[in-house]
């Protein structure tokens, strides 16, 4: 007696013929996970939210609010790519997209300032090329006098000049001029010669070298001893009766470019081997800069309080100068540059000669004058909040001047604590004041090179944005390396972020390449041509998966500096559609003209739906150039121009293909409440999907055509299902028992007969019965066929399907 019985059910196959497919798979399979074996009805999609804008939307991405951890949605009406490629220690979520103009970059702060629908703002992506140039100024460097000089018993010497002396620790000078401190001798008869020099300040053993410019004694180098203030002894070769004038020899005084360390604004140090001495009044001594002449330019770029820089501007004419001689460098900008960009300060360099050649060195960071927005002081500390990010760290000197408040006035301001980007302490002794906004008052950066030592310089204070350049140069470490960090292409689309935080796009069939950790800087020549033109990328197991209107490209590599290996995938899947690539199963999936194409760096590139679809099918079915796709549940979701379906690899299939209702045109997969949202219409609303504790959808499932061996009549029937009381609106059965199945849940009905059972035979549907329970019931008699085919419709899960030809056949089943 033939009977049927189905379980395991399984997805749509249209590629194979109808009664050819596994018993188990469909014709039809819509609305319905079969991950399980059992049919169960996806929930109803819940409005979760709103994008506040009207239009069809093709773009949703979500940010978390720092404070409640709400999603905030971001929408757009064209296709755009988010890539996000930055440290996110300070929860701004900083993000850069594509596709909505030029390049752009935003954050929560930014995006969300104001009401929706967001993003409101953003900066575009890369910074301008500065136009303008530095001029400069050179202060002669003069001759200086010394007023006494002294020298310890290790070598070093201290020098005092008559007038400010001008230099730096670090500066490289040559003294000249000493030549003898002159003095008087006496030798009465033995080998004991007193000399006498008024106030001479050598110690006992002290070796001095002596010039007898008359009488008989013999110059030579000499220890003395018996020292007093004006006069030491000196022992000669032989005893002699003889007295005159005698020169005391400083000329180990005297160097030629060695290395100072400033002591005051008229006393400095250097190395001087020779004999002690306390400090000793004498003004032969010249002090000039040492070294000689070199050639010197001055640079500057824009600079971002997110750490970006430009290109660096043209260098000042040249100055032929020495090292130590202070400059003024003039003419740089007062204001950030045109356009819509977050630049807030500039970065100052000057060239430095060297043996492997000459390189500009930053002298320092010089950020513009910000304006207060809110001030507050509690037990003598003054809390601030700038405009824009202050960019301080604690111990910075400041001015603050001109404030609404006038009692936080301050020159020579310390930095205390940073409390946030935008607010920072400082200790004042005054009355306590309220949280107050201002509207007025000006905060200075104080440029010197070592603040809270050098003189102060609060650049831009009373107008002036002149830089004197009096720094060490040997303190000078950081190199200019932005030479070549252009702004990416206007025109740049698919923007993805590879390995390394490295930013990826295309124009055409040429790919860009951003610098490792710097989203902002896109050197030309890290630009990669290809055959055909792109559609989009995908970053994969730590390459660029290229797709194109043709051939698939995969680049290698972690630094585009160190040059990328480009190949190409010799199986023609061209991509449709940008919004079709997703993520999935260790490998990418994209719309192609035979069905869903997918690559993995283990597998390489094939069609997984080839088990399901061939060419004629697929277009037949959908419009493959209209594909929206995601991920979710490890499945591949998607939505194209009348419908929607799932696809899962399987192992026992091939692939599970199920159809939805459901058309959108946007999508954005929570990761980390594993939530999927997505847009439909043009109202705006969002709507998450598959949430357990929505009322079913109606899902519909039509099986193979089956032949059997001799021509019978099916006459009885029961489907096993999940079917709740009569009565009741709400049925518990609908999911298994929570300890047993995650998808533990209830679900609310509002139909009496929960499953509808139709039998077709020879193709023509003869019978449809409305069911409630899993009791067997009959079907018509009176025929014979060979082919039939059964369909369910209904909200609850279903786990079997029986059919015979008699009741009793059932057990047969």
């Amino acid at each position: 007696m033939a009977a049927l019985k189905i379980t395991n059910f399984l997805g749509i196959a249209p590629k194979i013929a109808s009664e050819l497919l596994p018993d188990t798979a469909a014709q039809i399979a819509k609305n319905a996970k079969v991950d399980s074996g059992d049919l169960i009805p996806y929930p109803q999609p819940v409005v979760a939210g709103t994008t506040g804008r009207s239009g069809t939307v093709k773009t949703l991405y979500g940010l978390r609010n720092p404070s409640t951890g709400a999603v905030e949605w971001l929408s757009w009406l064209t296709d755009v790519n988010v890539a996000v490629a930055t440290s996110n220690e300070d929860n701004n979520q900083r993000f850069y997209y594509t596709g909505d103009g030029v390049p752009k970059v935003s954050d929560y702060t930014l995006a969300t300032n104001g009401s929706a629908p967001y993003p409101v703002g953003y900066y575009d992506l890369g910074l301008p090329v500065p136009t303008g140039k530095p001029t400069t100024t050179t202060t002669a460097f003069t001759t200086k006098d010394s007023a006494s000089f002294a020298r310890d018993a290790s070598g070093i010497a201290t020098l005092v000049t008559s007038t400010p002396h001008g230099l730096r620790t670090g500066s490289v000078v040559t003294v000249s001029g000493f030549t003898s401190v002159a003095g008087t001798y006496n030798q009465p008869g033995g080998t004991t010669i007193t000399v006498t020099i008024n106030n001479h300040g050598l110690p006992n053993g002290a070796t001095v070298t002596l010039d007898f410019t008359s009488g008989t004694a013999t110059d030579g180098t000499f220890t003395i001893s018996t020292v007093t203030t004006n006069t030491f002894n000196v022992t000669a070769s032989a005893a002699a009766t003889t007295s005159g004038s005698v020169n005391l020899d400083i000329r180990s005084f005297n160097v030629t470019n060695i290395e100072i360390s400033v002591v005051n604004s008229t006393t400095f140090t250097y190395s001087s081997p020779g004999f002690q001495i306390a400090t000793t009044a004498n003004t032969q001594g010249k002090i000039d800069l040492g070294g000689f002449n070199q050639v010197r330019t001055y640079a500057y770029s824009w600079y971002t309080p997110w750490e970006e820089e430009s290109i660096a501007s043209d260098p000042s004419d040249e100055l032929l100068l020495k090292e130590g001689q202070v400059v003024t460098v003039s003419n740089l900008p007062s204001t950030k540059p045109t356009g819509n960009n977050f630049v807030r300060g500039i970065r100052l360099y000057r060239t430095v000669p060297s043996s492997s050649g000459t390189r500009y060195f930053r002298l320092n960071t010089l950020w513009f004058p910000l304006a207060l927005t809110r001030v507050q002081r509690t037990t003598n500390v003054s809390r601030v909040t700038t405009e824009f990010p202050h960019n301080f760290s604690i111990d910075d000197r400041f001015k603050i001047s001109g404030c609404g408040v006038a009692s936080f006035d301050i020159t020579g301001g310390i930095v205390t604590d940073v409390i946030d980007n935008y607010t920072f302490e400082y200790a004042q002794v005054a009355g306590d004041e309220p949280s107050t906004p201002v509207v007025v008052g000006t905060l200075f950066y104080d440029v010197s090179q070592t603040p809270g030592t050098s003189t102060a310089q609060y650049w831009g204070d009373s107008g002036n944005y002149d830089f004197t350049d009096d720094f060490n140069v040997t303190s000078l470490l950081d190199v200019l390396e932005s030479d070549e960090y252009e702004a990416p292409p206007e025109n740049l689309k698919g923007l993805v972020a590879m390995q390394n935080n490295i930013l990826a796009g295309f124009v055409a069939n040429e790919i860009y390449f951003s610098e490792p950790n710097l989203p902002h800087a896109w050197p030309r020549p890290y630009k990669i041509t290809i055959e055909h033109d792109v559609v989009g990328l995908a970053p994969i197991g730590g390459s660029l998966l290229v797709l194109t209107e043709s051939f698939p490209y995969i680049i290698q590599g972690s630094d585009p500096a160190a040059a990328f290996s480009t190949q190409r995938i010799d199986l023609q899947y061209p991509c449709l559609n940008i919004k079709s690539i997703v993520t999935l199963s260790g490998g990418v999936v994209w719309s192609s003209h035979d069905g869903l194409a997918y690559y993995s760096p283990f597998a390489g590139a094939q069609l997984i739906t080839k088990f399901n679809y061939n060419n004629d099918t697929w277009s037949v079915d959908l419009d493959p150039t209209t594909i929206v796709g995601t991920f979710y549940s490890d499945m591949y979701f998607a939505s194209h121009s009348t419908g929607a379906f799932t696809f899962a690899r399987d192992e026992r299939t091939g692939g599970i293909f199920i159809t939805l209702d459901q058309v959108f045109s946007a999508t954005w997969y929570d990761a980390l409440n594993n939530r999927l949202y997505y847009t439909t219409g043009t109202s705006g609303d969002i709507y998450q999907w598959d949430e357990l504790s929505q009322a079913p959808l109606v899902m519909q499932w039509k099986s193979k055509t089956f032949k059997t061996k001799d021509m019978i009549n099916l006459g009885a029937a029961r489907v096993i299902a999940d079917y709740g009381p009569v009565s009741s609106t709400v049925l518990t059965s609908n999911w298994e028992d929570v300890s047993t199945n995650w998808e533990a849940t209830s679900g609310t009905y509002d139909l009496t007969d929960q499953v509808t059972f139709k039998l077709y035979v020879n193709k023509d549907l003869i019978f449809t019965k409305g069911l409630s329970n899993s009791n067997t019931f009959r079907m018509p008699s009176g025929y014979r066929s060979d082919t039939f085919e059964f369909e369910v419709e209904g909200n609850v899960r279903i786990r079997e399907v029986h059919m015979a030809e008699t009741p009793i056949g059932l057990k047969e089943a």
